[in-house]
């Protein structure tokens, strides 16, 4: 597969869709590091499990929705590593505090972060995908607004962004 493109809200279940099956095949394959990168974050439900379809990775999460923190948690417990930058902006100080909580958790070579007031991007990076677009990973992002995202699997394009995004920012990770 080398491109996908989806545009919401018309693709609204195209594009949880999909992030639904980046994160379990992150859960079953953690990158090293996973970049999350979006201007504005919510611990939105990524996963649904109400039919418990994902019972086998992880056996403790109910029979519901699961949030991204819940993901992430499952997903650093595996061994996987996370890299988040965020806008510097009351809204994502929630989510803030959830990943203090998994860096508590996990350690603090697992988790890393940074705020910044300019950041503008959306977007994810694992070892084999980079989605992008006009997305954040929020509610509205997911299911009201005009957006548009590209996933791309072409393994220059990955190590292309994984380049960049550790060139920026991971010298500003905390």
């Amino acid at each position: 597969m080398g491109t996908r493109d989806l545009s919401g809200p018309g693709q609204t279940r195209a594009i949880r869709d999909l992030l639904q099956s980046l994160f379990v095949c992150e859960l079953v394959q953690p990158s090293q590091p996973l970049w999350l990168f979006f201007a504005w974050v919510t611990d939105v439900e990524i996963l649904d499990n109400s039919a418990r379809q994902f019972s086998s990775l992880c056996p403790d999460w109910p029979a519901a929705p699961v949030r991204l923190s819940t993901v992430l948690d499952g997903l650093l417990a595996r061994g996987g590593r996370v890299a988040v930058v965020l806008r510097q902006d009351p809204h994502n100080q929630a989510f803030v505090t959830r990943l203090q909580a998994l860096r508590q958790r996990h350690g603090a070579a697992s988790v890393r972060w940074c705020v910044r007031p300019e950041f503008h991007e959306k977007g994810m990076l694992g070892d084999g995908f980079v989605l992008t677009g006009s997305m954040n990973l929020t509610v509205s992002g997911l299911t009201v607004n005009d957006e548009h995202i590209t996933l791309r699997c072409d393994p220059a394009a990955v190590a292309q962004r994984r380049i960049e995004l550790a060139s920026k920012w991971a010298h500003q990770l905390q």
